[in-house]
């Protein structure tokens, strides 16, 4: 069964944004594989940052997630979140393009981190993790 989610991560480039050949690339291959895997979304860039949304079914996108994490072009990769949705936002984009000045992209990456950082649930999830590696360890 496909479980359809949405999942949004923040990342620095290691190329120089300003590489407009090489931001090319990473669209033209988004755009030609994305459909196969029945992934849509949107990459956002500026100012040596970038921030994507991506959706499609869940098991694909950590896939994904796993091959941009290994991606050179970018490093130092925060899952915000992924989330289950019931449709789409980006449905007819295999991979649409925005670009924001180098500002706003910091602005929006501060924000979105604090956000992650302030989630309780995390807190939670961690606290579960402790209390279920105690029981292993009686």
């Amino acid at each position: 069964m496909k479980y359809l989610s949405r999942m949004l991560y923040v990342s620095r480039s290691s190329i120089g944004l300003d590489d407009d050949a090489e931001l090319q690339k990473i669209l033209e291959v988004s755009r030609r594989k994305n459909p196969d895997l029945d992934i849509t979304g949107i990459l956002c860039a500026g100012g040596g940052h970038f921030i994507q949304i991506l959706e499609g079914p869940q098991e694909n996108l950590i896939r994904l997630y796993g091959i941009i994490l290994a991606d050179p072009r970018h490093y130092d990769s925060v899952l915000i979140g992924i989330a289950p949705i019931e449709k789409r936002i980006f449905r007819s984009w295999s991979m649409g393009y925005l670009v924001n000045s180098p500002n706003v992209m910091e602005s929006n990456r501060q924000q979105l981190l604090e956000i992650w950082q302030g989630r309780t649930e995390a807190r939670e999830l961690v606290s579960m993790m402790k209390r279920f590696l105690e029981q292993l360890e009686r």
